[in-house]
């Protein structure tokens, strides 16, 4: 009877999760809401590129060949790869790339709500817990700034991934014979979604570690850690191995020191922020009144943890406040940012703390009510419920509308970059994913012919043709060593192939002065050329880890869980016939 009550409960919990997912994501509905604004155009181009890619049959869609003049230009090889693939599913069936990304949108918050839930619920073993912290975490006001304001899809997808994180962690250390593996899942998630904030949120992770140090001196501890790195690193090896690879085949600007970093105070939060948006400010910084009423009760609730110092939870619940807390400071523009060590500032903008601050608190939160409240009613959770809501909607009138419908079809074909075009690009954003030599010499991008150049020698190239990322064309009369340079920037993965009496080779390619492909060719009467995109051997090797990884790791799971059922169902067999006996 028991079991079908908590059942029953949970269900509601779940359904009161898509209500709030729900209304958060209302105004997405409203066919002028400028979801272009800020970030947002990059994603839509991006999805639009990534597309492309993958109709013209390019084996890991990551040059998007009609960007920088057709010269191609890849988001893919370097930005978390899942906002990218992820959301063309809805295209698939019908949705333009902006619905796409309104669709993505609300998944993410219906989801990190389950995965929140389903934390904290496993944590305090109380549903009504469980989904306290879910309102307060999918209503938390800077998801607003994400959402509506800066567009920041990769950042807003995090928000998921955090609870799973903290739940591999927490179950690996307090539930025996667990194996948490929610963290493979999380920091797998992170990785591909947004690098920077992961890096931030192993920091975390690994205080956490530390906080439970005692735990560590069983080796079985250290197995599973070991374990779940090994598998996090597999399971990710095709993103960040070709990352590897480029970082260490030439200068790309992301790469450059200083080039992603940001020390202007101008991007911390001022303090009045916290606790109010005014209607002049365009971002929204402030925690909401829930949060900090619900902070406030930190005071009389630590005092009834003393008790209990040694208990998991209380562990778990200093950590949040802590992290939350110091996230908040950091974000401060009294806080000195722009002094961390280089690696740190790659965070940008010191307000994306508020993304740790509004996860860890509403853990705190929520634990508060708990233990206030002793027993919570479902008048409670609805009270919860309303006020976050009242202060989302009423948040939500910071959101960029335009006048009329926006046409995703003026971002195709790509944009050219033009002697008009500033520091930011449609598709290409700061062009911080070009080669140092290219970014150094734009005019070049933008002035160049579209055909192959003859760099040094003489040849004469007939026949010229190019669509998407491949390239044909005969040359002959070339009467000396000759170097072309092939109207594409420089990325791996390009394979250049000269058939010529009768035989065929493939030419290496190198970086030319200005950045783009050349090849070295040795005399010849005549050949015929044949550019295209491959990929590299390294990019075909990672990405078969990662696919046996996935592959084996899903059947000894499905092998484990069949295993626990038929045990389950085994035993209650054999004690049916022993009660038979009796």
């Amino acid at each position: 009877m028991m079991k079908k009550i908590l059942k029953k409960e949970k269900t509601l919990c779940y359904l009161l999760i898509l209500f709030s997912s729900i209304i958060l994501c209302m105004p997405l509905v409203n066919s002028q809401i400028d979801i272009t604004y800020d970030d947002g155009i990059q994603h839509i181009c991006r999805l639009m590129g990534t597309w492309q890619s993958l109709e013209e049959g390019q084996p890991f869609a990551v040059i998007m060949s009609a960007f920088c003049n057709g010269f191609g230009y890849s988001w893919n090889i370097f930005y978390s790869p899942l906002t990218a693939f992820f959301p063309l599913i809805f295209h698939c069936i019908g949705a333009n790339f902006t619905v796409c990304i309104k669709i993505f949108l609300w998944l993410c918050t219906f989801l990190s709500g389950i995965t929140m839930f389903q934390f904290v619920q496993k944590v305090t073993r109380n549903n009504k817990v469980g989904i306290i912290a879910a309102i307060i975490y999918i209503f938390a006001p800077y998801r607003l700034t994400d959402m509506y304001i800066r567009n920041a899809l990769a950042e807003y997808t995090t928000f998921v991934f955090f609870p799973l994180v903290m739940d591999g962690l927490y179950t690996l250390f307090h539930k025996k014979n667990k194996w948490g593996y929610k963290l493979t899942l999380g920091a797998v998630g992170l990785i591909l979604t947004h690098t920077v904030i992961t890096m931030y949120m192993a920091i975390f992770a690994f205080v956490y570690v530390l906080m439970n140090i005692r735990k560590l001196k069983q080796i079985v501890i250290w197995r599973k850690l070991a374990i779940h790195v090994i598998l996090i690193l597999a399971i990710t090896a095709f993103f960040w191995v070709p990352l590897l690879e480029h970082t260490l085949a030439t200068n790309y600007e992301v790469f450059v020191p200083g080039r992603m970093e940001r020390n202007d105070a101008n991007f911390g939060v001022d303090i009045l922020s916290l606790f109010f948006t005014s209607k002049d400010n365009s971002m929204i910084y402030e925690l909401g009144f829930v949060t900090i009423i619900g902070l406030l009760l930190c005071i009389p609730v630590m005092k009834r943890w003393k008790k209990h110092k040694k208990n998991s939870i209380y562990h778990l619940y200093l950590f949040s406040l802590i992290v939350g807390l110091v996230s908040i400071i950091i974000s401060l523009d009294i806080f000195p940012f722009d002094m961390l060590p280089a690696i740190f500032k790659m965070l940008q903008f010191p307000f994306r703390m508020l993304t740790f601050a509004s996860f860890f608190l509403s853990i705190v939160v929520a634990m508060n009510i708990g233990i206030i409240a002793k027993k919570i009613k479902t008048q409670d959770i609805l009270i919860v419920l309303v006020a976050c809501a009242t202060i989302a909607i009423a948040l939500s009138s910071h959101a960029h509308y335009l006048e009329e419908e926006f046409d995703e079809n003026k971002l195709w074909p790509a944009i050219p970059v033009t002697e008009n075009t500033g520091r930011v690009h449609a598709g290409c954003a700061t062009f911080e994913y070009l080669p140092s030599k290219a970014f150094a010499n734009l005019t070049y991008i933008k002035t160049r012919e579209p055909g192959t150049k003859i760099l040094e020698g003489s040849a004469q190239i007939e026949n010229e043709h190019k669509e998407g990322s491949k390239t044909e064309f005969d040359i002959q009369y070339v009467l000396s060593t000759t170097k072309l340079e092939l109207p594409y920037i420089y990325y791996l993965g390009y394979t250049v192939t000269l058939e010529s009496n009768g035989n065929t080779e493939e030419i290496p390619i190198y970086e030319t002065e200005n950045g783009f492909i050349g090849i070295t060719l040795p005399v010849m009467e005549h050949g015929h050329i044949i550019v295209e995109y491959k990929g590299t051997v390294a990019m075909y090797v990672s990405t078969g880890i990662s696919i046996c990884t996935v592959a084996i790791g899903s059947l000894l799971g499905i092998g484990i869980l069949y295993k626990k059922k038929r045990g389950i169902y085994g035993r209650t067999r054999v004690l049916g016939r022993k009660q038979n006996q009796q």
